[in-house]
């Protein structure tokens, strides 16, 4: 349903790319979201798709149709695609249901369509409220309705939820996914939490410095990363340079780059033999408590200092902790 080809953007006439040489295909009805950190080309990306900046090469295809290449531009409102913001953009002058009639005015059933979105939304009875009446969520879900009305073929999500705090976020990210799916729209997902594009997402996109560097199943992600970028972005994850190779008595390909999760490492394994294949001494130096996890800033014996997770909070002093090989991340 979207193909991006080799996708290019400079904003310095070539000296840096915000994005570089970027392809991939979304398919109709999926979910897909953008993940990386700032300034990796998420908002670039959706941008030159909106067709709120021009690609400096490669091209753009919405439903098997040309809507931007080197030879063709085809404007914003004519492209079919929803955005919703992370401001809401909302005009603070004009009630609920004017804001949602603003993008079909051309429509012949505009009424209609506008009280069905609020009703879809759950928002039918405050049609005649302006936005400084409604609530954060509500405002988000009035932009929701506003981006569906004219039926759009891809739906555009810009970091909708960044400025709500961690329960609303949670609890608004499931509602407004629920109305998406009854809608069927395919949905590009603009986030930097991971937890919401894990939550939601059929498909992940890793951008870094604007480049992709995985698309793959939410799944795959965590299991299988291409990168340690990709698998510190699903999870605290501690590279195992070569001190920590020769602490824990593990030598590993020099050619490759390898890191453990966090959660793989065990505290004061019962029985080092069949639990671990790799341990070390460490020196408990800080607890933190963390709800129901503890955090352990630990002193290898060897120097290093690193932190691991565990739920007993009677660790302290000299402890073991240990490893399998079968949990090892490797990377060319």
């Amino acid at each position: 349903m979207l193909k991006i080809n080799s996708l290019s953007k400079s904003f310095n006439k070539g000296k840096s790319y915000a994005l570089k040489n970027v392809s991939f295909d979304l398919k109709a009805g999926d979910v897909c979201a953008i993940v990386g950190e700032s300034g990796s080309g998420k908002t670039t990306l959706v941008r030159l798709i909106a067709g709120l900046e021009r690609p400096d090469d490669g091209s753009i295809l919405l439903d098997g149709n040309v809507v931007a290449s080197m030879q063709k531009f085809i404007q914003p409102n004519k492209r079919k695609i929803g955005l919703v913001f992370q401001e809401y953009a909302l005009f603070p002058h004009l009630t609920i249901i004017e804001n949602v009639l603003y993008g079909i005015s051309k429509l012949k059933n505009k009424k209609l369509r506008a009280v069905e979105m609020l009703e879809l939304v759950g928002l039918s009875e405050m049609e005649s409220r302006y936005p400084h009446q409604l609530s954060g969520g509500q405002q988000q879900r009035v932009a929701l309705a506003r981006a569906l009305a004219p039926n759009p073929s891809l739906l555009i999500l810009d970091e909708p939820f960044s400025n709500l705090d961690s329960m609303l976020r949670m609890q608004l990210r499931n509602e407004v996914f629920e109305i998406i799916k009854k809608t069927g729209v395919t949905v590009l997902f603009v986030t930097h939490d991971t937890q919401d594009a894990l939550s939601v997402a059929d498909e992940i996109l890793i951008l870094q410095n604007g480049k992709v560097v995985q698309k793959d199943a939410a799944a795959n992600l965590y299991v299988k990363p291409n990168t340690l970028y990709v698998a510190s972005l699903f999870g605290n994850t501690i590279q195992i340079n070569k001190n920590l190779q020769a602490a824990f008595r593990c030598p590993l390909n020099e050619d490759c780059c390898h890191a453990i999760r966090n959660e793989k490492i065990m505290v004061n394994p019962s029985n080092l033999d069949s639990d671990c294949e790799y341990t070390t001494n460490a020196k408990v130096i800080k607890k933190i408590v963390l709800g129901d996890t503890i955090q352990l800033l630990l002193k290898l014996d060897s120097g290093e200092q690193l932190s691991v997770t565990t739920q007993d909070n009677n660790i302290e002093g000299e402890i073991t902790i240990g490893f399998n090989s079968k949990d090892i991340l490797e990377f060319k």
